[in-house]
């Protein structure tokens, strides 16, 4: 996905917010605020949102000194999830269709991003509840199926701390059915998932977990490493969790499907659904 004018005003408002978690200090906010105003006017919009707003994330830590102002909060992002886990472990295991259900519940999931507009006040349990009710905007969860079924190697991109928790539930689900490698990153950018998550969940008891070789919004292919790249071509099917890798993977050339929420008009323009409508897309399915 390519930027649009709209990216450039959400660029300059994820700076001040990712400035005040950083710093209490107004000089160094706007110090962020102003390194961060400057570059708009030379953002290619041929790159993915992802892409461009890394240059907030180096700010941050080049002007404040700290390399992840999120630490604290994902730890307790991690454990809120952790809290909820055996009642959403519970609702997937008496669910008809226990893959479906583990599909909605990751979704679900989607909801805990530091990086959008509106984050406070999230009620877990009516989220879930509300996305199985409604469903995807877009299902291809039969494609997912049809694919899991020929898989032997799926990889599995994982998005948010406390998100992950929810992930983990549909990690056992698709472990019925083929092998699976999580994707962390390899350096802290806002509150994404990183090794130290993975095993603070549980998840690195439960498959293989690698990172993607940097610290990256999505997984903008012409920044990670060749040698990741190459581990994408090589997996069956991708299952890539959230906006940044909608954005960065939506025309990887391999058998990937991608869950998220539409969490600004953006996205949600480009996915073809409703501000706030959760899909689950094959993008095979999309550029047939």
């Amino acid at each position: 996905m390519k930027a649009t004018l709209d990216c450039l005003e959400c660029l300059v408002a994820q700076a001040l917010r990712a400035a005040r978690v950083a710093t209490d200090d107004p000089v160094l906010q706007r110090e962020i605020l102003n390194h961060v105003a400057a570059q708009v006017p030379s953002c290619d919009l041929g790159k993915s949102p992802g892409e461009l707003s890394l240059v907030i994330y180096e700010t941050v830590r080049a002007v404040t000194g700290i390399a992840d102002p999120y630490r604290a909060i994902k730890r307790a992002q991690n454990e809120a999830a952790l809290a909820l886990e055996p009642e959403l472990r519970a609702l997937v295991a008496g669910a008809a269709d226990p893959l479906a259900a583990a599909l909605y519940l990751s979704a679900a999931g989607n909801i805990i991003d530091l990086g959008v507009r509106h984050n406070g006040g999230i009620d877990v349990r009516a989220t879930v509840e509300e996305v199985m009710r409604e469903g995807f905007a877009i299902n291809h969860t039969e494609a997912l199926r049809d694919s899991l079924a020929r898989s032997r190697d799926l990889v599995f991109l994982l998005d948010n701390a406390g998100e992950i928790v929810f992930d983990k539930i549909l990690i056992e689900e698709l472990l019925k059915h083929t092998r699976v490698t999580a994707v962390v990153k390899a350096a802290p950018i806002l509150n994404d998932v990183l090794r130290e998550d993975a095993e603070q969940v549980g998840l690195a008891s439960l498959c293989e977990v690698i990172d993607n070789g940097g610290a990256f919004i999505g997984s903008p292919l012409g920044l990670v490493p060749p040698a990741f790249v190459d581990r994408l071509r090589r997996a069956d099917m991708l299952v890539a969790k959230g906006q940044g890798n909608y954005e960065t993977l939506d025309e990887f050339p391999g058998d990937v499907f991608l869950i998220l929420r539409a969490k600004c008009e953006a996205i949600a323009a480009h996915m073809g659904v409703k501000y706030g409508q959760v899909a689950l897309i094959s993008t095979r399915m999309k550029h047939a």
